[in-house]
C-alpha cells in the first residue's frame, strides 16, 4: 500500500528547498496509518477549534483541515510557515509564525478546544504546563518520545510518580493512543515515541500556583512532603498538615490525588 505523506513530504520538501531543522527536532510524520489513528482520536463532536502546535510541513494539518473544524497552526520556524501559507489556503485554517509558549493563549476565545502536537523534546513539559495552566480545552493529543510519555502516565505509589503525571491526573485519564516506532518518521529519529491523548473529566481548575505547589510535593522524591516544603517559599507546618490528616512523613508518591488537592488548597488558603 503506498504511503502518501510519505511521498508528499519529499515532494514538499524538494518544492520549497527545505530541510528538517535538527534544532527545532523536526522529525516529520510520514505514516498514514499513523496520522489517521491520531486526527481519529479526537473528540470532533465536542471540538469547535484545533490548535496544532509545531505542524511542521503539515502531515496533520491536512488531515485536521479536512475535518472541517476550524484549525490554528502555530510554528516558530519560517521555512515551516513558507510551505504551511503555501499550500494550505483552505478559508478554516490560520497560520501563525511565533513562538507557542510566548502566545497568549486566552485569545483562542473558542471555549471547545483541542490542542495536538508533536512537541519538541527540549521543551515538552514547558509546553504540556503552560497549556495546563493557561487553557481550558476538551481534549489534548501530544507526541512525545515513549520514556517522557511512560513518566506522564499516573501510577498511585510509584516511585516515578511526578508532578506532571500528577497535575494530568488532575485533569482526567491519559491514554496511550499509539506508539509509534522511527520508521514513522522522516528523519527517522533513534527512539520510539508515544501519542497520548486526554480529554478533561474533572473541572479541578490549575494554575500556575497549583504547578509551582504540586512541584514542590515531588521537589525529591526520596524526601517527604514536610521537608520537601521546608526550604521552599511555601509556609507548611506539621500542625496543618495534622489538620487535613496527613502524616508529614509521607512521600509525595504515597499521597492520593485527593490527598495532593487538600495539600494544594491548604496552602492557597494560607497565603
Amino acid at each position: 500500500m503506498e504511503n502518501n505523506t510519505r511521498k508528499r513530504t519529499a515532494q514538499l520538501l524538494n518544492k520549497y528547498g527545505v530541510t528538517p531543522q535538527i534544532r527545532f527536532s523536526q522529525n516529520f510524520l510520514v505514516d498514514d496509518l499513523q496520522i489517521h489513528k491520531i486526527v481519529s482520536s479526537i473528540p470532533l463532536e465536542k471540538i469547535d477549534q484545533i490548535i496544532e502546535i509545531g505542524p511542521g510541513i503539515g502531515s496533520l494539518t491536512l488531515p485536521l483541515i479536512n475535518t472541517g473544524k476550524d484549525v490554528v497552526t502555530i510554528d516558530f520556524d519560517r521555512d515551516m510557515i513558507k510551505v504551511l501559507q503555501g499550500e494550505f489556503q483552505h478559508k478554516n485554517v490560520q497560520i501563525i509564525q511565533g513562538d507557542f509558549l510566548k502566545q497568549d493563549l486566552s485569545k483562542f476565545h473558542v471555549k471547545h478546544k483541542a490542542y495536538i502536537g508533536n512537541l519538541p523534546y527540549q521543551i515538552s513539559r514547558d509546553l504540556i504546563r503552560k497549556i495546563l495552566c493557561e487553557s481550558d480545552f476538551e481534549y489534548f493529543g501530544f507526541m512525545v518520545q515513549k520514556e517522557l510519555g511512560e513518566k506522564m502516565m499516573y501510577k498511585y505509589r510509584s516511585s516515578t510518580t511526578n508532578a506532571y503525571s500528577v497535575l494530568l491526573k488532575m485533569k482526567g485519564e491519559l491514554e496511550l493512543v499509539t506508539e509509534l516506532k522511527p520508521i514513522c518518521f522522516y528523519p527517522s529519529p533513534k527512539i520510539d515515541s508515544w501519542f497520548l491523548k486526554i480529554e478533561p473529566t474533572s473541572d479541578y481548575k490549575i494554575d500556575i500556583e497549583t504547578f509551582n505547589i504540586v512541584s514542590t510535593i515531588f521537589k525529591n522524591p526520596k524526601k517527604n512532603i514536610f521537608n520537601n516544603f521546608k526550604n521552599s517559599k511555601y509556609r507548611l507546618s506539621k500542625d496543618q498538615l495534622a489538620n487535613i490528616d496527613i502524616l508529614p512523613t509521607r512521600r509525595g508518591h504515597e499521597l492520593t490525588i485527593e490527598e495532593i488537592k487538600r495539600v494544594v488548597s491548604l496552602i492557597k488558603k494560607a497565603k
